[in-house]
């Protein structure tokens, strides 16, 4: 099978780390490369992986009428000359520009859909306009409605990217933290507010707050595992703001915590309910609401063996569920299924 991979954007974000993991770990026999309509450190990202890459230029920020169909032109050459038999467009932008030059050249493209970005507008539709949907989470696809029973190949999570061996024990030193871009939406500020309610009874507590403003910038955390080594206690504080941004089809960084055997404190809302296995591998709490952090957070201050114990559990739950190998099969098992109908 050969695959023609089209990223929304070249950075090196969440969506389009896992689209480099599942194209390293794609099966046998499966020919993939790759156009970002955005370029960006991901072009040389998936190049030094063996995957070819390319980027179309002058479509940054959300495409006119004009660059819709001066993209759908250029796409429409590179089908013709690559011939895949399917096309994987991660991400609302991808699936938009890429879906009227396959339906031309009729090439089979599934969409991604990665997060809830113009569900009341364009879900559907775009459902109808491709061959088939992959959902990051269920929550993603529930948009999907009626049109889920036949337009649903597949939910697929983010592949954790650490290390299998990777064990980290929760810090003894008290420590809780995050790793995420510094957006007011990530809930920076509400763990900031949730460990000054802790402060009487835990008055050595620190805040780790790892992150810049794009996951791409210089600054942003490589070393995974040495910002999760510090804590104790994993905090995923995004919340719903009043423009309804926020909402996150699901963690791969919260993934992350746990696949190194963290306990997890997440605020409900998005796929966070399908990362997070509440009473088990961590805690859910309301979001923006730094009240009911502080009251999920504090048992694993107070008990080492059921920090212990919660971030054990997150271990096996991660590598059962989000192991990059097992994930990219089912991704390109409905890949293969979606170029199979053509």
């Amino acid at each position: 099978m050969k695959v023609l991979a089209v990223s929304s954007y070249g950075v090196l974000g969440g969506a389009e780390l896992s689209l480099a993991v599942f194209l390293e770990h794609r099966p046998a026999g499966v020919e993939a490369s790759a156009v970002l309509i955005e370029d960006g450190p991901l072009r040389a990202h998936l190049c030094e992986r063996g995957v070819p890459s390319g980027a179309a230029h002058g479509y940054d920020g959300r495409p006119s009428p004009m660059q819709s169909v001066r993209f759908t032109r250029s796409l429409l050459r590179l089908l013709e000359g690559e011939r895949p038999d399917v096309v994987w467009a991660t991400g609302l932008k991808a699936a938009y520009m890429a879906a009227p030059a396959c339906r031309i050249r009729r090439v089979p493209i599934v969409w991604h859909k990665v997060d809830f970005s113009l569900d009341a507008v364009l879900t559907r539709p775009l459902a109808v306009a491709v061959n088939g949907v992959v959902s990051v989470s269920e929550s993603v696809a529930a948009a999907l409605g009626p049109l889920r029973r036949r337009r649903l190949l597949a939910v697929v999570g983010p592949p954790v990217r650490l290390p299998n061996e990777l064990h980290i024990a929760p810090s003894e030193r008290l420590a809780v933290g995050t790793l995420a871009t510094l957006s007011p939406i990530k809930g920076q500020h509400h763990i900031v507010e949730a460990a000054a309610l802790l402060a009487d009874e835990f008055p050595d507590l620190r805040i780790v707050l790892a992150g810049a403003p794009t996951a791409d910038d210089p600054g942003y955390p490589q070393d995974v595992g040495a910002v999760l080594a510090r804590l104790t206690v994993f905090v995923n504080a995004t919340f719903r703001d009043e423009r309804g941004f926020g909402m996150e089809g699901l963690s791969g960084a919260m993934l992350e915590a746990s696949w190194a055997g963290l306990p997890v404190v997440a605020t409900r809302g998005g796929g966070t309910p399908e990362g997070v296995k509440d009473g088990l591998t961590g805690t859910l709490a309301d979001p923006g609401d730094p009240p009911a952090l502080a009251a999920a957070i504090a048992p694993y201050l107070r008990d080492r063996e059921l920090a212990l114990r919660t971030g054990e559990a997150g271990r096996r739950f991660a590598r059962e569920q989000f192991s990059p190998k097992g994930l990219a099969a089912r991704l390109f098992e409905a890949l293969e299924r979606a170029a199979s109908a053509r």
